[in-house]
Parts: structure tokens; C-alpha cells; sequence
């Protein structure tokens, strides 16, 4: 029995190692090769660069639930942009009943359109009902609470004079929150290391876009932005980021924690859907990349409890085994320091620890919900 939990102990210290370590690693030093099977920078090539660049129409896609309070400045907002080539918006309100589609037909014009669903079915029967209407040849999915950078549209469609181009992601940043950003500069570091192998793991829902003729109509249950970069991998297309494509949001931390568990159980959702045809057509990367990043990311709290409960069994056997408990302490400690030092209002930096168990039990609570068949299909505002 001791053996038994040995070995446990062992094996999941290799997989938090492999998780936040090796994996980042193994990024930067594999060769990198887009999906094409050609080196890649997970840039445009020099040749496209060097064209003019002839700027395709774009169709921006929002999924609204009871935002009469954002719409109009997101609709601003878009109306400011710099793009130069033809561009629409089409907001898709999914049976809102706070006044959102009032102050939507208002502002409807040429450019801005205005689609009902009068019974409310979620944000991927909302993309199914706006994506086959769209003009555009390339499409970018944004939320309605999510502000863009007068540039962004212009710097995330760019990198599509590339013909080898199936997905951009743009960066994302949330206002007055430098804990929370600080996580997302960790996730922009892995998805640098990802786009140079054409890959990414997931998108970012605020800020994104891909070609249109790799879009597919699917069960409105997988969530856009985790299954469309596995789509373009699918279809021989390579994904990659824009630097200077910036958008913009408020942050709560009850918000995003409530939608890190609705993401979770999503995302989980489309991992093992598309698990087989992974499998059957060998995109042996895309499917190191959505393990390595995401699931093994989201077990993160289960591989937490497991190395506690462990070293607990183990102490008595051994320094290694007590030298664990002594960290595990500090960790929940630190952790404990971060709750205190939020509800007083202290120096955000000191809830580092507090954020990644915060967020990780998320995660393990998505994992549970899709575990449970209790994936959510609807979304409220504000993230959640």
C-alpha cells in the first residue's frame, strides 16, 4: 500500500512539473512546424507581407444576454475603428429582456445589424443563427462587454494576407486588475510559444477572428473559441496571435471566477468530442496542445488534493515526503494571506497564491459539471 502511494506522489509532482514547466519548455525547443508541415515564425511570410495588403470584408459577431447597459458603446466603439476595408457588426440578442433590443434597433444601420432569438438558447445557438447571415469573409467573435483598441481590428486582420492563416488571436487586458493581467501575460507567453508550431490552445472569446469558409455549423453546446482553433488545425490552417489586436474589460473576481467554471465544463466538453477525430486523422499537435495547456491545466486542483493527501500518508517515511508538507504549509498559507488581503483591500500582488487556487478550484468544478452531463448552455452578463 505504501508503494502504491509512493508512486502516486511521484507521478503527480512530475505532472505539475510537466504541466507548468516542461511542456513551456519542450515548446521552445521542438522545432517549430505549422500545420502545413513548413518551418514556421507563426507569422505572416515575408513574401505576403510584402504584397499591398487588400483588405477583406469583416463581419463582427455578438452574442447578447440583457446588455442594454454596454450595447450602444460597443456599437461606438466599433463605429471608431481605423479597419480600411468594408466592415458590419451583427448583434445576435438571445431573448433579452432588459431593453437590449430597443436600444439595438435604434442604432441599426447598413453596417450595424440586429438579430432576435426569441427564445433563449445560449451563445453557440446565437454564432449558429449570425454566422450563416454574415457578409464577411473573415469573421471576428468578441463579447459586448469588451472594448477595442482603435487599431484592433485593423492589426487582427493583417496577419490574413497570409493564405496559410486560419485563426488570429488578439491580447486581452483587464482595466485596473494587475493580478489578473499578469496571468493572462503567462497565457500570451504559452500561446507565442504555441502560434510558432501554427497552434494555439483556445482563443480568447473577446478577441478573435478566423476565415469564414473554415467555419462549420455544430452543436451549439462547443464553445466557439476552444473549438474553432481545433477546426482550422483540422482543415490544414495554422493559428496565430496579434500583438498590437488589443482589447479591453472590466474585471470582478467573482465574475471570472463564475465564468472560468461555465468555461471549464465547455471546454472540457469540446475536448472530448473532437478527441477521436484528433486521434483518427494523427493532428498529433493539436492534440499535445490542447492536453498539455488545457487539460492537464484543468487538473491542476485535482493534482493539488492528491499531492496533500500524499504527503500526509507519507510523512512519517521519509524528509522528502515531510519537506512536501512543510511547502504544501507555506502554499496554504500564502493562499490564506491572499483571501485576507482581499477582503481588506491590501496590495493586490500579496493574493497571487489566493487567484491560482481561486481559479483552479473554478476549473475543478467545471471538470465536475461536465463529469456530472451538466455542461451550462447559457451564459449571463458580465462574464459570468
Amino acid at each position: 500500500m505504501i508503494l502504491v502511494i509512493q508512486v502516486l506522489f511521484y507521478a503527480v509532482i512530475a505532472l505539475l512539473l510537466y504541466t507548468y514547466a516542461v511542456y513551456p519548455l519542450a515548446l521552445f525547443i521542438i522545432p517549430a512546424v505549422n500545420s502545413t508541415g513548413q518551418k514556421s515564425t507563426g507569422r505572416p511570410s515575408k513574401q505576403s507581407a510584402a504584397r499591398s495588403m487588400e483588405w477583406p470584408t469583416i463581419s463582427v459577431i455578438v452574442a447578447a444576454y440583457n446588455e442594454s447597459k454596454v450595447i450602444e458603446d460597443k456599437i461606438t466603439n466599433f463605429l471608431a475603428s481605423d479597419y480600411p476595408g468594408e466592415s458590419e457588426i451583427i448583434v445576435v440578442s438571445d431573448a433579452s429582456n432588459d431593453g437590449t433590443d430597443e436600444v439595438m434597433r435604434k442604432l441599426v444601420s447598413p453596417r450595424v445589424r440586429l438579430l432576435v432569438q426569441e427564445r433563449r438558447q445560449g451563445k453557440g445557438a446565437a454564432l449558429n443563427r449570425a454566422i450563416p447571415e454574415a457578409r464577411g469573409e473573415i469573421l471576428v467573435f468578441t463579447d459586448a462587454t469588451s472594448t477595442f483598441a482603435a487599431q484592433t481590428l485593423t492589426e487582427l486582420i493583417r496577419p490574413f494576407e497570409d493564405a496559410r492563416v486560419g485563426l488570429v488571436n488578439g491580447r486581452f487586458y483587464y482595466r485596473g486588475a494587475q493580478l489578473a493581467n499578469w496571468y493572462h501575460r503567462y497565457e500570451r507567453f504559452l500561446k507565442a510559444l504555441e502560434v510558432r508550431h501554427g497552434l494555439i490552445g483556445t482563443a480568447h472569446g473577446a478577441i478573435y477572428a478566423m476565415r469564414r469558409k473554415l467555419w462549420r455549423q455544430h452543436d451549439p453546446r462547443l464553445v466557439n473559441d476552444f473549438l474553432h482553433p481545433v477546426l482550422v488545425s483540422l482543415q490544414g490552417y495554422y493559428a496565430t496571435a496579434a500583438r498590437e489586436a488589443i482589447c479591453y474589460e472590466e474585471f470582478t473576481m467573482d465574475a471570472q471566477f463564475k465564468r472560468q467554471v461555465r468555461m471549464v465544463a465547455l471546454a472540457a466538453l469540446v475536448y472530448f468530442v473532437m478527441l477521436p477525430q484528433l486521434l483518427r486523422t494523427r493532428h498529433w499537435r493539436s492534440l499535445w496542445v490542447l492536453t498539455s495547456h488545457k487539460f492537464l491545466r484543468w487538473m491542476t486542483g485535482v493534482w493539488l488534493a492528491a499531492l496533500a493527501v500524499t504527503s500526509l500518508l507519507l510523512g512519517p517515511n521519509g524528509c522528502v515526503y515531510r519537506l512536501a508538507l512543510g511547502m504544501e504549509g507555506l502554499f496554504a498559507g500564502m493562499a490564506l494571506l491572499g483571501l485576507l488581503a482581499s477582503a481588506l483591500g491590501l496590495d493586490e500582488r500579496l493574493g497571487f497564491v489566493y487567484r491560482f487556487v481561486t481559479l483552479n478550484w473554478a476549473a475543478t468544478r467545471g471538470l465536475w459539471l461536465y463529469a456530472r452531463g451538466r455542461v451550462p448552455s447559457v451564459w449571463e452578463p458580465s462574464g459570468i
